[in-house]
């Protein structure tokens, strides 16, 4: 049968082709989806009664000759480097990038394949995620650049704050230093006052002794 042929029965056959799995997982939240053959000795799953779900049976297989292939017809191929990207063969097999490659080097794979004219078969559109993938770089960078700026302009905040908190102790210092001189000052020229009012009341005293002698006398 022509190669072409074959992936059209295989693909009409894959959307009748049930999904096999394990039974119990369909309602129940600890079961895993994943395939187990029923093991149980009265489990009708594996004695095939009707209205169960079906067991895998080699007429759900497909094709030898086209089986493991992409949809398209091409051999798919795990890339993870520019070296096993080179290594693909453009007429019978397609790239398939990993899951684990980063966003820089999986753009750098992505135009290697766009220059090399090489298939993805796990991207839909290759230059539309490379534009994608490049505008998010852009906008990751200028998110980056944004908070450096705010960062340093925080920064700036707060030695300009901690310049101002330094000049207010520094004048409050100034103002407590000249307000201790003022009162010593004042306090000075108290202690200067009292000793006159003393040397007056002392002159007044001895005239009273000196007037009171002569009237004795």
């Amino acid at each position: 049968m022509d190669f072409k042929k074959l992936l059209s029965v295989r693909n009409k056959a894959k959307k009748r082709k049930p999904g096999f799995v394990v039974k119990e997982s369909k309602y129940q939240a600890g079961v895993k989806a994943r395939w187990r053959y029923p093991r149980g000795l009265h489990s009708p799953v594996r004695q095939r009664f009707g209205g169960r779900p079906a067991l895998p049976r080699p007429g759900y297989g497909s094709p030898r000759s086209i089986r493991g292939l992409h949809s398209s017809g091409l051999a798919k191929v795990l890339v993870s480097t520019e070296a096993e990207l080179l290594g693909v063969n453009v007429a019978t097999q397609g790239a398939v990038i990993r899951s684990t490659v980063g966003g820089r080097k999986r753009l750098r794979l992505l135009q290697l394949a766009q220059e090399k004219k090489i298939r993805v078969l796990n991207v839909k559109d290759v230059a539309k995620s490379v534009e994608g993938i490049t505008t998010a770089f852009a906008l990751r960078t200028k998110a980056k650049v944004t908070r450096s700026q705010e960062k340093s302009k925080k920064v700036e905040e707060k030695l300009k704050r901690a310049e101002e908190k330094k000049k207010q102790a520094e004048k409050a210092k100034q103002d407590a230093e000249k307000k201790v001189s003022d009162v010593a000052a004042g306090s000075k020229s108290a202690v200067g006052g009292g000793a006159a009012a003393v040397d007056k009341q002392e002159q007044e005293r001895e005239a009273i002794e000196k007037e009171l002698v002569k009237k004795q006398g």
